[in-house]
This record gives structure tokens, sequence and C-alpha cells, in this order.
């Protein structure tokens, strides 16, 4: 019995391990269990037990007929905090989302300088695609934007810092559609807001590919406090 529940703990943390490390990322769904079953040399019984112990830390759900997901660290406090019913939190509201990228400052101007030191191969690959694919990408500022959004989000998550990613999905995705309505409203000249957004995203992606990291820190730190300032405007105007 004593053997069983070390192969228990030992698989259970092998999994933890690789969620802090961003091998898996919240909202992804596990390997099946045959798969884990065969990576860990374990019985289907052990791996349950090990499934069961990461859900009662609150790291993976279950979902009946789909499998095991890995959880966001912060989506339960961050939904009753901002998005519940009775909140009363008016998401387009300008100070609120100067509160938000107050936040994506820390966050990505760090995410940047991580990327720089820990990002693998691949995933230098994957930046690399999404931002030649924004090169070329047309249509409606929404569209470009989303595209935006998904640059941004590859950065973070490779970071391999899982609350980095945890706190990126909740602020990229909740308040997206508020923040880009703020800046659509606030822009008096878009042609020139997308060519000094596109340098910004230049700026950002050359450093990261040279793995430069205080220059991907300096480079996202200056994109987000542009958009700062376009927020900042629209609240000195009332």
């Amino acid at each position: 019995m004593v053997c069983i529940m070390n192969r228990v703990e030992q698989v259970s943390r092998a999994i933890e391990q690789g969620i802090h490390q961003c091998s898996w990322l919240p909202g992804d769904k596990l390997p099946g269990q045959l798969e884990l079953m065969r990576r860990f040399g374990v019985s289907r019984t052990c791996l349950r037990e090990a499934i069961t112990v990461l859900e009662a830390k609150g790291l993976v759900a279950s979902r009946h007929g789909s499998g095991c997901y890995v959880n966001n660290l912060f989506e339960d406090q961050f939904a009753s905090a901002f998005l519940g019913s009775t909140s009363g939190v008016e998401l387009d509201s300008a100070a609120l989302q100067l509160s938000v990228m107050e936040m994506r400052l820390v966050l990505e101007s760090e995410a940047a300088r991580l990327v720089c030191e820990r990002a693998t191969d691949a995933q230098l690959g994957l930046i690399d695609n999404e931002y030649q694919a924004m090169q070329i990408r047309i249509g409606s500022h929404l569209a470009r934007a989303k595209a935006d959004l998904k640059f941004h989000m590859l950065i973070a998550q490779s970071s391999h810092n899982l609350i980095v990613v945890s706190l990126s999905q909740l602020l990229y995705a909740q308040f997206f559609n508020a923040i880009y309505g703020t800046l659509a409203r606030t822009l008096s000249a878009p042609e020139e807001w997308r060519v000094l957004v596109g340098e910004q995203h230049h700026a950002i992606y050359h450093a990261i590919m040279c793995r430069d990291g205080v220059a991907a820190q300096q480079a996202a730190s200056t994109h987000i406090q542009y958009s700062m300032s376009l927020i900042e405007g629209q609240i000195r105007r009332g």
C-alpha cells in the first residue's frame, strides 16, 4: 500500500510540475488516460487517484465524457469579483480598463523578458509565424485587434510562468471587447495608430527573436503605455 501511495504521489507531483512549468496551459486538456499510464508506467487506478489529488488542489477538473482539463488559477475569483451579475462593475468603464492596462503593463513587460530566457525554439517559431501572418492579414480593425490579441497571448504562454499565463488569459479575453471599443472611439487618426502599433509590435518581435530580454521588456512596456495614454485621454475628456 505504501508503494502504491508513493506512486500516486509521484505521478501527481509530475503532472503538477508540468502544469507549473506550462507544459500544459490553463484550459488545455491533459493527455488521455492510456497515454499518461504509459508515460508514468502506472495502472489506471493509480492514475485516477493521482488525478483526484490534483482535483482536490484545484489544478485540474474532469469533465464527464470529455477528459481532464487544466484549471485557470484565478478564474473563479476573477469571475465573482468582476463578472457576476450583481457585481456592479461596468466593463465599459474607462477607469476600470485603465486599471487592467496597468496590470498588463506589469505582466507583458515581464512576460516578454521571460520569453527571451525560457521559450523553446518551437515556441519562438510560433511567435514568428503569427507575427508574419499579422503582416499580411487584412480585414476590419476588429479582426486586426484579434490578431494582436493572439500575438500577445503567444508571448504570455511562452513565458513558462503559470501565474502570468493565468492572469493574461483572464485580462486579455474578458476585457478585450471593452478595451478595443474604447480605443476605437478615441482614434482620430486610425491609420496613424495602425502604423504606430505595427512599429511597436515589430520592436517586441525583433527583441524576442534575438532573445534580448532588456529590449523586449522595454518594447512591451512602450506598447502598453501607448494604449494607456489613449484611455487616459478619454478619461480626461470625460
